[in-house]
């Protein structure tokens, strides 16, 4: 459809996976400036529509995009399980599943062979058999299942035959299999001997989704869960930390089930996000350089920050708060600003140094501090005034309360880092 307009310059297809691809149009430069772009835009979306039989999106240009996408979120909580055994690992998932479904406030888990943003549209039939019915009729699990395979089975191999020089495989399917259909198998009734049964009586047949293929990673097969909790996220997390740790106690050796982060970058076995802390100290460091034209002057401006860090680990442990995403991003915030006292401070030092330079160091750095302290005090009260609400009621929010609390806790210890430590900083090394 796209190749029958000579104003498209190019346009690229990319296909990641079997769920996903997409189209990038590039248009020739006189038709950018045109309406083409526009009409083509429509035309698109009305051919999306025609077609049907998916998902379909179309952005771009500065007016809205559009998308017809109704599938539901997978769910925010996700679990991972490993084992060597694969229907020993299917077994193990579906019981962490009914315990995770006992909680009221989890609706459905699904379980796939890889994490996803949407549910799949893909399910299959079960059965479990109970174990108490199989028993008081009689009927062993392998005598059951011989029993139906006649009449279901399909491709089931009996022999081969060298036909023309070629062996062909000779394939029998179940004349019964294309006319009974889930009602039929669990109410028409058979026999194993002498023995009368239905399989809705032995067995639950249930339609859900499952698994499309089989995933390994590190040499073990891998199943994932993933639910959405109605309630508050705290709530959700110690739910599932502690059904994981109960669990695991009862996995035997060889399969482990771990909890996976649903959100963009924060694990806490991978500690690659505190690098980011690292990098907006040289930023910090370049910035004051030019500002100050010193390579010394920031230090004193930098060695505030980890002053600070200290009153968010102090909060934490004081408190006994859980220190996640919230903690970190208290980090990054306090790193920004914290260092804006020493700015003011060394800023107002220097000027009155070049001012005044008969001044010594001491009394240019008092006239500094008394120039600049009111404003930054009112600036840390203001912020901690502000971070409050955040801390107030019943329910503390996973990430706003540690953010909150974390904050605070950092902004009264660098108060502290600027009343004794900055002058110590500054003087020593300006003297």
């Amino acid at each position: 459809y796209l190749s029958g307009f000579s104003q498209i310059r190019q346009f690229q297809t990319s296909i990641p996976n079997a769920r996903r691809a997409s189209i990038n149009v590039f248009f020739q430069k006189e038709a950018e400036q045109s309406g083409f772009p526009y009409q083509l835009k429509s035309n698109v979306i009305s051919k999306a529509l025609e077609l049907g039989g998916g998902s379909w999106g179309v952005y771009g240009l500065q007016d809205q995009g559009f998308s017809n996408d109704v599938r539901d979120v997978a769910g925010q909580y996700r679990v991972k399980l490993y084992g060597y055994n694969y229907d020993e690992l299917s077994a193990w998932t579906d019981t962490l599943k009914n315990h995770l479904l006992s909680y009221r406030r989890i609706k459905e888990v699904i379980v796939n062979s890889d994490f996803s943003w949407y549910k799949d549209d893909y399910q299959e039939f079960s059965f479990s058999l109970n174990k108490e019915r199989l028993a008081a009729q009689g009927i062993l699990p392998g005598e059951l299942f011989n029993s139906l395979r006649p009449v279901f089975a399909r491709n089931i191999w009996t022999s081969a035959l060298v036909v023309d020089g070629e062996n062909e495989n000779i394939m029998m399917n179940s004349r019964q299999s294309k006319e009974y259909d889930i009602w039929a198998l669990r109410h028409i009734g058979r026999n194993i001997g002498e023995k009368m049964y239905k399989l809705d009586e032995v067995a639950d047949i249930t339609k859900s989704q499952a698994p499309q293929e089989v995933a390994k990673e590190n040499q073990q097969y891998r199943l994932v869960l993933q639910y959405d909790y109605i309630g508050s996220g705290m709530q959700g997390d110690k739910i599932l930390d502690r059904e994981l740790e109960a669990f695991n106690k009862q996995l035997p050796m060889g399969y482990t089930a771990e909890k996976e982060a649903g959100y963009w970058g924060w694990n806490k076995k991978d500690h690659k996000q505190y690098r980011l802390i690292g990098l907006l100290i040289i930023i910090i460091f370049f910035t004051t350089s030019i500002l100050f034209n010193s390579l010394k002057q920031p230090l004193a401006v930098i060695f505030i920050i980890p002053v600070s860090f200290i009153g968010v680990f102090l909060t934490f442990y004081w408190f006994k708060l859980n220190f996640d995403q919230g903690g970190f991003a208290s980090f990054i915030l306090l790193s920004g600003l914290t260092i804006n006292a020493g700015i003011y401070i060394l800023h107002e030092y220097n000027q009155i140094r070049k001012k005044r330079p008969v001044l010594s160091p001491i009394n240019t750095y008092l006239k500094a501090w008394n120039s600049k302290i009111v404003p930054i005090f009112l600036t840390i009260i203001s912020t901690i005034l502000g971070f409050i609400p955040f801390m107030v009621g019943t329910q503390k929010e996973a990430f706003w309360f540690p953010l909150a609390a974390g904050t605070i806790g950092g902004l009264i210890m660098s108060f502290i880092g600027i009343f004794v430590f900055l002058p110590l900083f500054i003087v020593k090394r300006l003297r």
